[in-house]
């Protein structure tokens, strides 16, 4: 990304918001599911920063499931990151192409390549971000034992808000499959629902595993 490429990411959080709920199409699901994601994904990540301070504080040993969790949430950031602004690029190309002259048999052609690439494009970036999403989900779950009890509401929230965006990229997939044909839909599907089964379930056990110990430690 250069200086000059539009970003979601240097607008004031007000003004997100407002254009968010307003007529315009953009920041729509998709785009809105990676700014989520990514946020659930840096609420994991401050837990196991703090959980690793922690232990070198008491002079602990640092787990090696901190390091390596640490290093992999900063790319999912930077991957949702990414993937926020890709969606509202996504939509802008697509209305381009609907733009585009139909005049003539080579135009109607051109026209036709650019709305097959850019719907192609609108399809795969919500899979990219479901899968990012379930990629910080199974990274959450694996900080489960190691984190520091002080902060495991957090790995929860986070995950939480990761479940969410990945259910959010997942129904902007959907209305993006209705006019392929059966086959080429069915195999978008099954990728759909494979994320969907190991995301949830990645969820669930964060979930449950925060309440059990919030519990274990008020009794």
């Amino acid at each position: 990304m250069t200086p000059d490429t539009p970003t979601l990411w240097t607008r004031p959080a007000a003004d997100l918001l407002a254009e968010t709920a307003s007529h315009q199409p953009t920041p729509g699901g998709g785009s809105v599911a990676a700014l989520s994601g990514a946020f659930g994904a840096a609420l994991v990540h401050m837990a196991a920063v703090i959980s690793r301070n922690k232990a070198r504080k008491s002079g602990a040993e640092v787990p090696a499931e901190l390091e390596t969790a640490l290093a992999d949430l900063e790319q999912t950031q930077l991957r949702l990151r990414a993937l926020a602004d890709d969606d509202v690029a996504v939509f802008r190309r697509f209305v381009d192409a609907t733009k585009l002259p139909k005049s003539t048999p080579g135009e109607t052609q051109a026209r036709a390549e650019a709305l097959a690439h850019a719907g192609e494009v609108a399809r795969q970036t919500p899979l990219d971000i479901a899968r990012s999403c379930v990629a910080a989900l199974e990274t959450a779950r694996s900080l489960l034992p190691v984190t520091h009890a002080e902060v495991i509401s957090d790995v929860g929230a986070g995950a939480a808000l990761l479940r969410g965006a990945l259910d959010a990229a997942l129904l902007t997939l959907d209305i993006n499959l209705r006019r392929l044909p059966d086959p080429e839909r069915a195999e978008w599907q099954a990728r759909r629902g494979d994320l969907a089964r190991r995301g949830h379930a990645d969820a669930d056990a964060v979930l449950e595993g925060a309440r059990a110990q919030i519990t274990a430690d008020n009794g």
